[in-house]
């Protein structure tokens, strides 16, 4: 049996508990390489918009494995008051999943009311081993997303919550008997205080079909000769850390410059009426701010017919577009981190400035529209470095790591063969 802990991937609806899509199909191959998996994360409830969990079903409409199947649902909080009142009971519920688990799978990721540091706790007091997972750098994350304007929080943050979290951080590293970590940004920051890291792109959900085909390469490349106007285009949440007003500035700057373009957001969240008010107050043309949008094959159309993914992360996330991006054969523009870099290495199809750089992204991208012959090799090699997706077989391979380092210590399964 399997147990795993990690942030909140499932909410809760009037029909009861829905999950994360994404998620699902990762617990689909876990169930097909394990008897039993048990599930425990915080629930969210309202406020789902740039949540993450935009795309869920219905738990009880589970379409496989429903009987080797088991759901925890755990308290969602962030106040330490609240958290500290909850912490014995949910404790003791974690820590019998652990005693009995054969395989544990965990994902930290915050200070307060993080229930994944909680079971990694009680899987050391235990000496039972366990695979720790990550997709972002989160102390990277959480300072840049959640330091707090006033000034006495903020010192407090800087002084004594930011580094209790880096120590908790690398307590969960330094314990594990597996690190597999997605990207070259998560592991490059976690590698030095894990004694197994492992990289691995699993969590890029680019499955059979997904490819830009030949085809479609070929229309878009000609297209491009021929003068095309230039097609950009970005997926994600309207959310700080994704750099969505750092993206209308960039589209400002290109315009006040002359740069012809049809730019297209494809994605719902709380900054995206300030997109829309900037849009309109600075008269931007060409740009398409689509909201959410609930069909995958339909924002896949889009991003193949891009000639550029242009992107503004800045926090050091692995995020999965990116590769969904090259994929569908649009070259990744934006923001430059290990992370992209290393997806385009081996075959291009990327170029990059420094983070929150907008007027070098625009030069990259305005150089990029008046040499339409680069353009068109830079799109060739993204579709050449998309084809080096496949996540059925990286969840796969997960799977057999994840069962090469079962919770019996070693020295308990030499004593019971």
């Amino acid at each position: 049996m399997v147990f795993q802990v990690v942030p909140p991937v499932v909410r809760e609806v009037g029909n009861g508990h829905e999950i994360d899509v994404d998620f699902l199909h990762s617990l689909k191959i876990y169930l097909e390489h394990f008897d039993k998996f048990t599930l425990a994360c915080p629930v969210r409830r309202g406020n789902i918009v740039g949540s993450g969990l935009e795309k869920c079903v219905p738990l009880r409409e589970l379409p496989w494995g429903a009987e080797r199947f088991e759901f925890i649902p755990l308290p969602l909080t962030y106040s330490p008051t609240e958290f500290l009142k909850l912490l014995p009971s949910v404790r003791k519920k974690l820590a019998a999943e652990v005693e009995k688990a054969d395989y544990l799978i965990f994902t930290p990721y915050s200070l307060i009311g993080d229930w994944p540091t909680i079971a990694i706790r009680e899987a050391v007091k235990r000496d039972r081993r366990y695979v720790i997972e990550a997709d972002g750098v989160h102390a990277d994350v959480t300072r840049k997303r959640f330091t707090s304007k006033t000034a006495w929080k903020r010192l407090i943050q800087e002084q004594v919550l930011f580094p209790l979290f880096d120590i908790s951080y690398r307590y969960c590293l330094k314990h594990s008997a597996l690190g597999i970590f997605q990207g070259k940004d998560v592991f490059d920051a976690y590698a030095p205080f894990c004694s197994n890291p492992h990289k691995l792109n699993h969590h890029i959900p680019v499955y059979a079909g997904d490819h830009i085909t030949e085809e479609q390469l070929d229309s878009k490349l000609s297209k491009i000769g021929e003068g095309d106007v230039l097609k950009i285009c970005y997926a994600g949440r309207a959310i700080d850390m994704k750099g969505p007003l750092d993206w209308v500035d960039t589209l400002h700057e290109l315009a006040a410059r002359g740069v012809r373009f049809e730019a297209t957001w494809l994605g719902d969240g709380p900054l995206l009426d300030e997109m829309t008010r900037r849009v309109a107050e600075w008269k931007i043309p060409g740009v398409i701010l689509r909201g959410f949008v609930g069909e995958r094959e339909d924002m896949l159309r889009e991003i193949r017919q891009a000639h550029i993914f242009m992107f503004c992360h800045n926090t050091l996330e692995s995020a999965r577009i990116l590769g969904e991006a090259l994929a569908c054969g649009a070259p990744l523009v934006g923001f430059g981190s290990a992370y992209p870099v290393d997806l385009v290495a081996e075959h291009g199809g990327g170029l990059f400035c420094q983070t929150h750089d907008i007027k070098g992204l625009a030069d990259i991208i305005q150089n990029l529209d008046s040499d339409r012959s680069r353009l068109a090799r830079l799109v060739a090699d993204a579709a050449r470095s998309g084809q080096e997706f496949d996540r059925d077989l990286a969840l796969n391979r997960r799977a057999l790591m994840v069962k090469a380092h079962p919770a019996a210590a070693l020295s308990m399964i030499s004593a019971n063969p």
